[in-house]
Protein backbone atom coordinates (compact mmCIF):
# COMPACT_ATOMS: atom_id res chain seq x y z
CA UNK A 1 0.00 0.00 0.00
CA UNK A 2 3.09 2.17 1.14
CA UNK A 3 4.19 2.27 -2.77
CA UNK A 4 0.86 2.81 -4.60
CA UNK A 5 0.59 5.76 -2.76
CA UNK A 6 4.31 6.92 -2.88
CA UNK A 7 3.70 6.06 -7.29
CA UNK A 8 0.39 8.09 -7.41
CA UNK A 9 2.22 11.00 -5.04
CA UNK A 10 5.08 11.02 -7.57
CA UNK A 11 2.76 10.83 -10.37
CA UNK A 12 0.92 14.42 -8.98
CA UNK A 13 4.47 15.83 -8.29
CA UNK A 14 5.67 15.03 -11.26
CA UNK A 15 2.85 16.51 -13.92
CA UNK A 16 2.74 19.19 -12.07
CA UNK A 17 3.32 23.13 -13.91
CA UNK A 18 6.51 23.71 -10.96
CA UNK A 19 8.25 20.96 -12.92
CA UNK A 20 8.68 23.30 -15.93
CA UNK A 21 12.35 22.76 -15.78
CA UNK A 22 12.91 26.60 -16.52
CA UNK A 23 14.18 26.05 -20.43
CA UNK A 24 16.43 23.30 -19.74
CA UNK A 25 17.61 20.85 -22.35
CA UNK A 26 14.84 17.71 -22.73
CA UNK A 27 16.97 14.92 -21.16
CA UNK A 28 18.25 11.87 -23.32
CA UNK A 29 15.33 9.65 -23.77
CA UNK A 30 15.70 6.02 -22.50
CA UNK A 31 14.07 4.02 -25.18
CA UNK A 32 13.28 0.34 -23.59
CA UNK A 33 12.78 -2.28 -26.53
CA UNK A 34 13.32 -5.50 -27.99
CA UNK A 35 16.49 -7.63 -29.25
CA UNK A 36 17.05 -7.28 -32.91
CA UNK A 37 18.18 -10.98 -33.27
CA UNK A 38 15.33 -12.59 -31.72
CA UNK A 39 12.73 -9.50 -32.47
CA UNK A 40 13.57 -7.54 -35.93
CA UNK A 41 9.99 -6.22 -36.24
CA UNK A 42 9.85 -4.50 -32.68
CA UNK A 43 13.85 -3.15 -33.01
CA UNK A 44 13.03 -1.80 -36.18
CA UNK A 45 10.15 0.23 -34.87
CA UNK A 46 12.06 1.65 -32.35
CA UNK A 47 14.99 2.43 -34.51
CA UNK A 48 12.57 3.85 -37.01
CA UNK A 49 10.70 5.97 -34.11
CA UNK A 50 13.97 7.52 -32.75
CA UNK A 51 15.45 8.56 -35.79
CA UNK A 52 12.25 10.86 -36.02
CA UNK A 53 12.68 11.81 -32.81
CA UNK A 54 16.02 12.57 -32.86
CA UNK A 55 15.06 15.26 -35.94
CA UNK A 56 13.16 16.81 -33.23
CA UNK A 57 16.09 17.61 -31.37
CA UNK A 58 15.52 14.54 -28.80
CA UNK A 59 18.61 12.92 -27.78
CA UNK A 60 17.14 9.02 -27.54
CA UNK A 61 18.89 5.94 -26.40
CA UNK A 62 18.04 2.50 -27.49
CA UNK A 63 17.95 0.07 -25.02
CA UNK A 64 17.52 -3.49 -26.36
CA UNK A 65 17.34 -5.43 -23.95
CA UNK A 66 16.79 -9.19 -23.40
CA UNK A 67 12.64 -11.00 -22.99
CA UNK A 68 11.51 -12.12 -20.75
CA UNK A 69 13.85 -11.27 -18.68
CA UNK A 70 15.44 -8.83 -17.56
CA UNK A 71 13.23 -6.91 -19.75
CA UNK A 72 9.58 -7.44 -17.96
CA UNK A 73 11.37 -6.55 -14.80
CA UNK A 74 12.23 -3.40 -16.22
CA UNK A 75 8.83 -2.93 -17.75
CA UNK A 76 6.41 -3.84 -15.52
CA UNK A 77 8.38 -4.06 -11.94
CA UNK A 78 10.41 -1.93 -11.57
CA UNK A 79 9.50 0.94 -14.43
CA UNK A 80 12.67 1.55 -15.62
CA UNK A 81 12.44 3.34 -18.80
CA UNK A 82 11.21 6.53 -20.24
CA UNK A 83 9.44 5.24 -23.37
CA UNK A 84 8.97 1.17 -23.67
CA UNK A 85 8.02 -0.89 -26.79
CA UNK A 86 5.02 -2.58 -25.90
CA UNK A 87 3.59 -5.34 -27.43
CA UNK A 88 0.24 -6.21 -26.10
CA UNK A 89 -0.72 -9.54 -28.08
CA UNK A 90 -3.76 -10.70 -29.63
CA UNK A 91 -6.06 -12.29 -27.12
CA UNK A 92 -10.32 -13.25 -27.07
CA UNK A 93 -10.47 -11.33 -23.19
CA UNK A 94 -9.28 -8.73 -24.48
CA UNK A 95 -12.02 -7.71 -26.48
CA UNK A 96 -13.68 -6.63 -23.36
CA UNK A 97 -13.13 -2.70 -23.37
CA UNK A 98 -11.80 -2.39 -20.00
CA UNK A 99 -8.03 -3.70 -21.10
CA UNK A 100 -6.64 -1.56 -23.51
CA UNK A 101 -9.00 1.87 -21.42
CA UNK A 102 -8.73 1.67 -17.89
CA UNK A 103 -7.23 -1.34 -16.72
CA UNK A 104 -4.18 0.21 -18.57
CA UNK A 105 -4.64 3.79 -17.12
CA UNK A 106 -6.18 4.11 -13.80
CA UNK A 107 -4.13 5.73 -11.88
CA UNK A 108 -5.24 3.11 -9.11
CA UNK A 109 -3.14 0.65 -11.44
CA UNK A 110 0.27 2.18 -11.42
CA UNK A 111 1.72 -0.21 -8.39
CA UNK A 112 4.47 -2.59 -9.79
CA UNK A 113 3.92 -5.48 -11.74
CA UNK A 114 0.24 -3.83 -12.82
CA UNK A 115 -0.95 -2.54 -15.74
CA UNK A 116 -0.47 1.53 -15.93
CA UNK A 117 3.30 0.95 -16.18
CA UNK A 118 4.05 4.19 -17.25
CA UNK A 119 2.74 5.65 -13.85
CA UNK A 120 -0.15 7.77 -15.84
CA UNK A 121 -2.31 9.71 -13.57
CA UNK A 122 -5.82 11.86 -15.12
CA UNK A 123 -8.52 12.46 -13.12
CA UNK A 124 -10.86 12.52 -16.23
CA UNK A 125 -9.63 9.04 -17.19
CA UNK A 126 -10.40 7.59 -13.86
CA UNK A 127 -13.63 8.95 -13.53
CA UNK A 128 -14.86 7.82 -16.23
CA UNK A 129 -13.17 4.29 -15.89
CA UNK A 130 -14.69 4.00 -12.75
CA UNK A 131 -18.52 4.69 -14.29
CA UNK A 132 -18.25 2.18 -17.19
CA UNK A 133 -17.51 -0.42 -14.83
CA UNK A 134 -20.59 -0.55 -13.33
CA UNK A 135 -23.03 -0.41 -16.63
CA UNK A 136 -23.74 -3.83 -17.73
CA UNK A 137 -25.94 -1.92 -20.89
CA UNK A 138 -23.82 -2.52 -23.66
CA UNK A 139 -25.29 0.36 -25.52
CA UNK A 140 -24.83 2.79 -22.41
CA UNK A 141 -21.66 1.35 -21.43
CA UNK A 142 -20.34 2.23 -25.10
CA UNK A 143 -20.88 6.10 -25.15
CA UNK A 144 -18.57 6.26 -21.68
CA UNK A 145 -16.00 3.64 -23.33
CA UNK A 146 -16.18 5.79 -26.25
CA UNK A 147 -15.95 9.13 -24.40
CA UNK A 148 -12.68 7.23 -22.68
CA UNK A 149 -10.78 6.80 -25.75
CA UNK A 150 -11.20 10.05 -26.60
CA UNK A 151 -9.45 11.53 -23.12
CA UNK A 152 -6.82 9.31 -23.82
CA UNK A 153 -6.68 10.80 -27.30
CA UNK A 154 -6.62 14.50 -25.93
CA UNK A 155 -4.15 13.56 -23.03
CA UNK A 156 -1.97 10.42 -24.38
CA UNK A 157 -0.28 8.10 -22.01
CA UNK A 158 1.15 6.25 -25.45
CA UNK A 159 1.84 6.24 -28.97
CA UNK A 160 -0.60 3.42 -31.25
CA UNK A 161 1.73 2.59 -33.50
CA UNK A 162 -0.04 -0.15 -35.05
CA UNK A 163 -1.66 -3.92 -35.13
CA UNK A 164 -0.86 -6.75 -36.70
CA UNK A 165 -1.72 -9.04 -39.72
CA UNK A 166 -0.25 -12.15 -38.45
CA UNK A 167 0.41 -15.42 -40.13
CA UNK A 168 1.16 -18.56 -38.65
CA UNK A 169 2.31 -21.48 -40.49
CA UNK A 170 1.82 -25.04 -40.37
CA UNK A 171 3.32 -28.37 -41.98
CA UNK A 172 0.01 -29.99 -43.42
CA UNK A 173 2.03 -33.69 -43.61
CA UNK A 174 2.03 -33.65 -40.20
CA UNK A 175 -0.90 -32.10 -38.26
CA UNK A 176 -4.32 -30.88 -39.02
CA UNK A 177 -6.09 -28.92 -37.25
CA UNK A 178 -9.58 -29.76 -37.01
CA UNK A 179 -12.49 -27.20 -37.09
CA UNK A 180 -10.09 -24.34 -36.82
CA UNK A 181 -11.72 -21.50 -34.77
CA UNK A 182 -10.68 -17.82 -36.20
CA UNK A 183 -9.14 -16.31 -33.44
CA UNK A 184 -6.79 -12.77 -32.81
CA UNK A 185 -4.31 -15.61 -31.69
CA UNK A 186 -4.43 -17.44 -34.97
CA UNK A 187 -3.44 -20.95 -34.08
CA UNK A 188 -2.10 -19.97 -30.72
CA UNK A 189 -5.58 -20.27 -29.34
CA UNK A 190 -6.01 -22.47 -27.03
CA UNK A 191 -8.75 -23.63 -28.74
CA UNK A 192 -6.91 -24.32 -31.57
CA UNK A 193 -4.08 -25.94 -29.64
CA UNK A 194 -7.19 -28.75 -28.76
CA UNK A 195 -7.71 -29.16 -32.10
CA UNK A 196 -4.77 -29.88 -33.28
CA UNK A 197 -3.91 -33.55 -34.64
CA UNK A 198 -0.82 -35.34 -35.45
CA UNK A 199 -0.90 -37.34 -38.63
CA UNK A 200 2.17 -39.49 -37.09
CA UNK A 201 1.10 -40.44 -34.18
CA UNK A 202 3.43 -38.74 -31.92
CA UNK A 203 2.66 -35.29 -30.21
CA UNK A 204 2.49 -32.56 -31.91
CA UNK A 205 5.69 -30.17 -32.27
CA UNK A 206 5.04 -26.36 -31.85
CA UNK A 207 7.84 -24.25 -32.40
CA UNK A 208 8.40 -20.37 -31.13
CA UNK A 209 10.91 -17.93 -30.51
CA UNK A 210 9.06 -17.61 -26.89
CA UNK A 211 10.01 -20.40 -23.46
CA UNK A 212 7.56 -20.77 -20.99
CA UNK A 213 8.89 -19.96 -17.54
CA UNK A 214 6.46 -20.87 -15.16
CA UNK A 215 3.40 -23.41 -13.80
CA UNK A 216 2.82 -21.23 -10.68
CA UNK A 217 -0.54 -19.28 -11.63
CA UNK A 218 0.41 -16.60 -9.47
CA UNK A 219 3.39 -15.60 -11.18
CA UNK A 220 1.81 -16.41 -15.02
CA UNK A 221 2.18 -12.91 -15.77
CA UNK A 222 2.65 -13.08 -19.58
CA UNK A 223 0.11 -14.08 -22.17
CA UNK A 224 2.47 -16.81 -23.03
CA UNK A 225 2.38 -18.25 -19.71
CA UNK A 226 -0.86 -17.74 -18.85
CA UNK A 227 -2.21 -19.65 -22.17
CA UNK A 228 0.01 -22.34 -21.00
CA UNK A 229 -1.32 -22.84 -17.93
CA UNK A 230 -4.62 -22.18 -18.72
CA UNK A 231 -3.69 -25.78 -20.53
CA UNK A 232 -2.94 -27.30 -16.78
CA UNK A 233 -5.55 -25.72 -14.94
CA UNK A 234 -9.11 -25.22 -16.09
CA UNK A 235 -10.89 -21.78 -15.73
CA UNK A 236 -14.38 -21.37 -15.12
CA UNK A 237 -15.14 -20.01 -18.77
CA UNK A 238 -12.62 -19.14 -21.74
CA UNK A 239 -13.42 -16.44 -24.84
CA UNK A 240 -13.87 -17.46 -27.80
CA UNK A 241 -12.54 -15.80 -31.34
CA UNK A 242 -15.37 -13.99 -31.71
CA UNK A 243 -15.01 -12.15 -27.69
CA UNK A 244 -17.98 -14.49 -26.57
CA UNK A 245 -17.80 -16.79 -23.11
CA UNK A 246 -17.76 -20.44 -23.76
CA UNK A 247 -18.22 -22.49 -20.49
CA UNK A 248 -15.24 -24.38 -19.44
CA UNK A 249 -14.89 -26.01 -15.85
CA UNK A 250 -18.54 -23.88 -15.07
CA UNK A 251 -21.32 -25.50 -16.47
CA UNK A 252 -23.70 -22.69 -16.00
CA UNK A 253 -23.40 -19.25 -14.86
CA UNK A 254 -26.40 -17.28 -13.21
CA UNK A 255 -26.47 -13.58 -13.10
CA UNK A 256 -29.28 -12.87 -9.67
CA UNK A 257 -28.83 -9.60 -9.39
CA UNK A 258 -25.95 -6.65 -10.60
CA UNK A 259 -24.05 -7.86 -7.71
CA UNK A 260 -24.64 -11.57 -7.63
CA UNK A 261 -23.59 -14.03 -9.81
CA UNK A 262 -23.83 -18.20 -9.13
CA UNK A 263 -21.63 -20.44 -11.08
CA UNK A 264 -22.55 -24.49 -11.17
CA UNK A 265 -19.45 -26.25 -12.01
CA UNK A 266 -19.44 -29.82 -14.41
CA UNK A 267 -19.59 -33.50 -12.44
CA UNK A 268 -17.26 -36.33 -12.13
CA UNK A 269 -13.95 -34.03 -12.90
CA UNK A 270 -10.92 -34.97 -11.08
CA UNK A 271 -7.90 -32.51 -10.90
CA UNK A 272 -4.52 -35.47 -12.48
CA UNK A 273 -3.43 -36.60 -8.78
CA UNK A 274 -7.18 -38.29 -8.97
CA UNK A 275 -9.00 -36.32 -6.66
CA UNK A 276 -12.24 -34.51 -6.97
CA UNK A 277 -12.82 -31.06 -8.44
CA UNK A 278 -15.65 -29.54 -6.15
CA UNK A 279 -17.61 -26.07 -5.64
CA UNK A 280 -14.84 -25.70 -2.48
CA UNK A 281 -11.99 -25.91 -4.43
CA UNK A 282 -13.28 -23.30 -6.71
CA UNK A 283 -13.85 -20.76 -4.11
CA UNK A 284 -10.26 -21.89 -2.00
CA UNK A 285 -8.87 -20.92 -5.88
CA UNK A 286 -10.72 -17.12 -5.76
CA UNK A 287 -9.84 -16.39 -1.88
CA UNK A 288 -6.46 -17.89 -1.78
CA UNK A 289 -5.48 -15.94 -5.37
CA UNK A 290 -6.65 -12.51 -3.90
CA UNK A 291 -5.40 -13.12 -0.06
CA UNK A 292 -1.91 -13.23 -1.42
CA UNK A 293 -2.48 -10.64 -4.53
CA UNK A 294 -1.38 -12.78 -7.43
CA UNK A 295 -0.17 -9.03 -9.24
CA UNK A 296 -1.63 -9.58 -12.96
CA UNK A 297 -5.15 -10.99 -11.23
CA UNK A 298 -5.44 -8.50 -8.56
CA UNK A 299 -7.62 -5.97 -10.29
CA UNK A 300 -9.95 -8.74 -11.82
CA UNK A 301 -10.28 -10.09 -7.85
CA UNK A 302 -10.32 -6.64 -6.45
CA UNK A 303 -14.48 -6.11 -6.81
CA UNK A 304 -15.12 -9.58 -5.34
CA UNK A 305 -16.59 -9.15 -2.04
CA UNK A 306 -17.01 -12.72 -0.55
CA UNK A 307 -17.16 -16.61 -2.52
CA UNK A 308 -19.60 -19.33 -0.91
CA UNK A 309 -20.38 -22.72 -1.44
CA UNK A 310 -24.05 -22.46 -1.50
CA UNK A 311 -24.98 -26.05 -3.35
CA UNK A 312 -22.20 -28.98 -3.72
CA UNK A 313 -21.24 -28.06 -7.16
CA UNK A 314 -22.50 -24.10 -7.15
CA UNK A 315 -20.55 -21.16 -5.91
CA UNK A 316 -22.09 -17.89 -5.60
CA UNK A 317 -19.97 -14.31 -5.67
CA UNK A 318 -20.95 -10.95 -4.14
CA UNK A 319 -19.34 -7.95 -5.44
CA UNK A 320 -18.87 -4.90 -4.05
CA UNK A 321 -20.38 -3.07 -6.61
CA UNK A 322 -21.83 -4.26 -10.35
CA UNK A 323 -18.69 -4.29 -12.49
CA UNK A 324 -19.43 -5.38 -15.94
CA UNK A 325 -15.83 -6.87 -17.07
CA UNK A 326 -16.98 -9.71 -14.36
CA UNK A 327 -17.38 -12.40 -16.40
CA UNK A 328 -14.93 -12.12 -19.41
CA UNK A 329 -12.10 -10.61 -17.19
CA UNK A 330 -12.53 -12.28 -13.80
CA UNK A 331 -14.62 -15.95 -14.09
CA UNK A 332 -12.70 -15.72 -17.43
CA UNK A 333 -8.97 -15.45 -16.46
CA UNK A 334 -9.25 -17.21 -12.77
CA UNK A 335 -7.17 -20.67 -12.51
CA UNK A 336 -8.72 -23.51 -10.49
CA UNK A 337 -6.69 -24.76 -8.14
CA UNK A 338 -6.66 -27.51 -6.00
CA UNK A 339 -6.95 -26.95 -2.41
CA UNK A 340 -5.20 -30.13 -0.87
CA UNK A 341 -2.36 -29.08 -2.48
CA UNK A 342 -1.94 -25.61 -2.23
CA UNK A 343 -4.09 -24.34 1.26
CA UNK A 344 -0.98 -25.42 3.42
CA UNK A 345 1.81 -24.94 1.34
CA UNK A 346 3.79 -21.77 1.99
CA UNK A 347 3.95 -23.66 5.91
CA UNK A 348 4.74 -26.89 4.24
CA UNK A 349 7.82 -25.39 2.19
CA UNK A 350 8.73 -22.81 4.50
CA UNK A 351 7.91 -19.96 1.63
CA UNK A 352 6.93 -16.40 2.46
CA UNK A 353 4.82 -16.57 -0.50
CA UNK A 354 3.15 -19.15 -2.77
CA UNK A 355 4.72 -17.16 -5.56
CA UNK A 356 8.22 -18.28 -4.71
CA UNK A 357 6.47 -21.85 -5.16
CA UNK A 358 8.43 -23.73 -8.18
CA UNK A 359 5.78 -25.84 -8.90
CA UNK A 360 7.92 -28.11 -11.65
CA UNK A 361 4.89 -31.09 -11.37
CA UNK A 362 2.03 -29.06 -11.08
CA UNK A 363 -1.51 -30.51 -10.46
CA UNK A 364 -4.68 -29.18 -12.05
CA UNK A 365 -8.25 -30.51 -13.81
CA UNK A 366 -7.00 -29.03 -17.38
CA UNK A 367 -6.83 -30.66 -20.81
CA UNK A 368 -3.11 -31.07 -20.07
CA UNK A 369 -0.29 -33.09 -17.28
CA UNK A 370 3.40 -31.64 -17.89
CA UNK A 371 5.39 -34.75 -18.94
CA UNK A 372 8.74 -32.89 -18.28
CA UNK A 373 10.01 -29.49 -19.09
CA UNK A 374 13.42 -28.58 -19.77
CA UNK A 375 13.66 -24.75 -19.11
CA UNK A 376 14.65 -22.62 -21.92
CA UNK A 377 14.56 -25.72 -24.67
CA UNK A 378 11.29 -27.97 -24.79
CA UNK A 379 7.92 -28.30 -22.96
CA UNK A 380 6.02 -31.59 -23.32
CA UNK A 381 2.39 -31.38 -22.51
CA UNK A 382 0.18 -35.33 -21.95
CA UNK A 383 -3.31 -35.06 -23.27
CA UNK A 384 -5.79 -35.86 -20.67
CA UNK A 385 -8.18 -38.07 -23.08
CA UNK A 386 -11.27 -38.19 -20.43
CA UNK A 387 -11.39 -33.96 -20.61
CA UNK A 388 -14.05 -32.62 -21.63
CA UNK A 389 -12.40 -30.24 -24.14
CA UNK A 390 -11.29 -33.18 -26.18
CA UNK A 391 -7.31 -32.60 -26.44
CA UNK A 392 -6.55 -34.52 -29.47
CA UNK A 393 -2.80 -34.81 -29.17
CA UNK A 394 0.06 -34.58 -27.02
CA UNK A 395 2.21 -31.19 -27.08
CA UNK A 396 5.52 -30.55 -27.66
CA UNK A 397 6.48 -27.18 -27.06
CA UNK A 398 9.94 -26.43 -28.67
CA UNK A 399 11.53 -23.03 -28.05
CA UNK A 400 13.92 -21.31 -30.93
CA UNK A 401 16.53 -18.42 -31.05
CA UNK A 402 15.39 -16.71 -33.34
CA UNK A 403 12.00 -16.84 -35.83
CA UNK A 404 14.29 -17.19 -39.27
CA UNK A 405 15.58 -21.26 -37.81
CA UNK A 406 12.18 -21.41 -36.73
CA UNK A 407 10.72 -21.02 -40.37
CA UNK A 408 13.29 -22.73 -41.88
CA UNK A 409 12.87 -25.90 -39.47
CA UNK A 410 8.91 -25.77 -40.47
CA UNK A 411 10.25 -25.86 -44.20
CA UNK A 412 12.06 -28.95 -43.83
CA UNK A 413 9.09 -30.75 -41.77
CA UNK A 414 11.03 -31.05 -37.94
CA UNK A 415 8.42 -29.33 -36.46
CA UNK A 416 4.80 -29.22 -37.32
CA UNK A 417 3.06 -25.57 -36.24
CA UNK A 418 4.83 -22.37 -35.71
CA UNK A 419 3.71 -20.22 -32.83
CA UNK A 420 5.75 -17.59 -34.03
CA UNK A 421 3.97 -15.20 -36.50
CA UNK A 422 5.82 -15.16 -40.26
CA UNK A 423 7.93 -12.13 -40.63
CA UNK A 424 5.65 -10.47 -43.07
CA UNK A 425 8.19 -10.43 -46.13
CA UNK A 426 8.10 -14.35 -45.58
CA UNK A 427 4.42 -14.62 -45.85
CA UNK A 428 4.37 -15.34 -49.73
CA UNK A 429 7.18 -17.52 -49.50
CA UNK A 430 5.40 -19.72 -46.89
CA UNK A 431 2.58 -19.91 -48.78
CA UNK A 432 3.95 -20.85 -51.94
CA UNK A 433 5.74 -24.20 -49.94
CA UNK A 434 3.96 -27.50 -50.81
CA UNK A 435 2.88 -29.06 -47.49
CA UNK A 436 2.71 -25.62 -46.00
CA UNK A 437 -0.65 -23.49 -44.54
CA UNK A 438 -1.00 -20.38 -43.66
CA UNK A 439 -3.31 -19.28 -41.37
CA UNK A 440 -3.75 -15.37 -40.30
CA UNK A 441 -5.59 -12.88 -39.54
CA UNK A 442 -5.62 -9.06 -37.85
CA UNK A 443 -4.88 -9.00 -34.64
CA UNK A 444 -7.11 -6.95 -31.86
CA UNK A 445 -3.78 -6.75 -29.67
CA UNK A 446 -1.20 -3.64 -30.22
CA UNK A 447 1.97 -2.67 -30.81
CA UNK A 448 2.29 1.00 -28.26
CA UNK A 449 5.23 3.22 -27.28
CA UNK A 450 4.26 3.89 -23.26
CA UNK A 451 5.55 6.51 -21.61
CA UNK A 452 6.86 7.22 -18.20
CA UNK A 453 4.79 9.86 -17.38
CA UNK A 454 6.27 10.31 -13.67
CA UNK A 455 9.64 10.75 -14.91
CA UNK A 456 11.99 13.84 -16.22
CA UNK A 457 11.26 13.55 -19.73
CA UNK A 458 7.32 12.64 -20.53
CA UNK A 459 5.74 14.45 -17.46
CA UNK A 460 4.92 16.78 -20.14
CA UNK A 461 1.94 16.10 -22.10
CA UNK A 462 2.54 18.83 -24.96
CA UNK A 463 6.19 16.37 -25.51
CA UNK A 464 4.07 13.20 -25.84
CA UNK A 465 0.97 15.54 -28.01
CA UNK A 466 3.79 16.13 -30.28
CA UNK A 467 5.44 12.78 -30.99
CA UNK A 468 2.11 11.48 -31.96
CA UNK A 469 2.93 13.47 -34.90
CA UNK A 470 6.43 12.26 -35.03
CA UNK A 471 6.22 8.58 -35.29
CA UNK A 472 6.24 7.25 -38.49
CA UNK A 473 3.25 5.24 -38.87
CA UNK A 474 2.86 4.21 -42.42
CA UNK A 475 7.06 3.70 -43.01
CA UNK A 476 6.83 1.83 -40.37
CA UNK A 477 3.91 -0.58 -41.82
CA UNK A 478 5.28 -0.45 -45.41
CA UNK A 479 9.06 -1.21 -44.58
CA UNK A 480 9.11 -3.71 -41.17
CA UNK A 481 5.72 -4.92 -41.89
CA UNK A 482 5.11 -5.46 -45.62
CA UNK A 483 1.71 -3.31 -45.59
CA UNK A 484 0.82 -6.10 -42.89
CA UNK A 485 0.09 -3.73 -40.48
CA UNK A 486 -2.71 -0.87 -39.59
CA UNK A 487 -3.05 1.95 -37.55
CA UNK A 488 -5.59 3.07 -35.42
CA UNK A 489 -6.40 5.96 -33.53
CA UNK A 490 -7.16 3.74 -30.16
CA UNK A 491 -5.93 0.86 -28.69
CA UNK A 492 -9.46 -0.38 -28.49
CA UNK A 493 -8.90 -1.02 -32.86
CA UNK A 494 -11.42 -1.58 -35.71
CA UNK A 495 -10.81 -5.62 -35.06
CA UNK A 496 -13.13 -4.51 -32.00
CA UNK A 497 -15.75 -2.61 -33.72
CA UNK A 498 -18.31 -2.56 -31.48
CA UNK A 499 -15.80 -0.79 -28.74
CA UNK A 500 -14.09 1.07 -31.52
CA UNK A 501 -14.32 4.91 -31.77
CA UNK A 502 -14.36 5.59 -35.40
CA UNK A 503 -14.66 8.82 -34.71
CA UNK A 504 -11.28 9.61 -33.50
CA UNK A 505 -8.48 11.35 -35.83
CA UNK A 506 -5.88 8.26 -37.16
CA UNK A 507 -2.63 9.44 -36.05
CA UNK A 508 -0.21 10.68 -39.14
CA UNK A 509 3.31 11.89 -39.23
CA UNK A 510 3.69 15.17 -39.51
CA UNK A 511 7.23 16.84 -37.95
CA UNK A 512 5.84 20.46 -39.02
CA UNK A 513 2.91 19.68 -36.53
CA UNK A 514 4.70 18.27 -34.20
CA UNK A 515 7.00 21.27 -33.81
CA UNK A 516 4.19 23.84 -34.14
CA UNK A 517 2.53 21.72 -30.86
CA UNK A 518 6.13 22.33 -29.14
CA UNK A 519 6.61 26.13 -30.31
CA UNK A 520 2.90 26.59 -28.96
CA UNK A 521 3.85 25.47 -25.70
CA UNK A 522 6.78 27.00 -25.22
CA UNK A 523 9.83 24.63 -26.21
CA UNK A 524 12.44 26.36 -27.99
CA UNK A 525 15.78 25.14 -29.78
CA UNK A 526 19.34 26.04 -29.06
CA UNK A 527 22.07 27.02 -31.99
CA UNK A 528 22.69 23.18 -31.83
CA UNK A 529 19.04 22.32 -32.08
CA UNK A 530 18.89 20.53 -29.07
CA UNK A 531 14.79 20.95 -27.74
CA UNK A 532 14.48 22.60 -24.53
CA UNK A 533 11.65 22.51 -21.95
CA UNK A 534 9.25 25.87 -21.53
CA UNK A 535 11.01 28.71 -19.27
Amino acid sequence: MFMKHTLVAAALLLSSPSLAQDGKPVPEIHFLTWPEAKYQQFYETSNLMAEKWRELGLKVRLDPVAYPNPMLAMWFKDHRFDVVLSSLSAAPHRFEPDFFTNAQFNSKNAEPGNWNVGEYKNSRVDELGEKQLGIYDREKRKGIIFELQKALNEDPPEIVINYIRQAFPINTNTVMIDDYQDSPEGVRANQNVLRMKSKTGNAVRIGWTVSYTTFNPFVANTLADAEMVALIYDRLLWIGGDGRPELMLAKSIDVVDDTTIDVSIRSGRTFSDGKPVTAEDVRFSFDYLKQWEAVSLKSYLSHIVSVEVVKPDTVRFKLRQPYAPFIMNTLGQIFIMPKHIWAGLVEEKGLKRPQEFTNKEPVGSGPFTVKYHKEGQELYLTRRADHFANPQSDILHIAFGSAEVLGQTLLKGDIDVSFQPLVPTAVAEFSKAPNIKVYNGYSNGVITARFKTTGPVFWNRDLRRALLYATPYEQINTEVYDGQAKTSASAITPMNPFWHNASLETPRFDLSKAREILKTAGFTWDRNGVLHFPK
